[in-house]
């Protein structure tokens, strides 16, 4: 039997396949796209071109939230 589920493109694909995996009964967790992008691939996408420019719409207008230094580092784990 096969159950087949719709994701969107912002779901962690790897969780959803770890969770499924320890329900009794599964046998498999199979995804047909696992794809892997380049940085180039991504740059030059529409999808990101469009993202980029919604970014400087919204630092233009004021929607933006300042971080300090030290969350910014600790997100990026900069040990300097």
């Amino acid at each position: 039997m096969e159950i087949r589920i719709n994701i969107n493109e912002y779901a962690d694909v790897s969780y959803i396949k770890n969770l499924l995996s320890k329900v009794k009964g599964v046998v498999s967790v199979e995804t047909d796209e696992d794809e892997t992008y380049s940085w180039e691939e991504i740059e030059n996408s529409e999808e990101f071109q469009q993202l980029i420019e919604q970014s400087k719409k919204d630092i233009e207008e004021g929607r933006y939230v300042e971080h300090s230094k030290k969350l910014i580092d600790s997100i990026f784990q900069r040990n300097k």
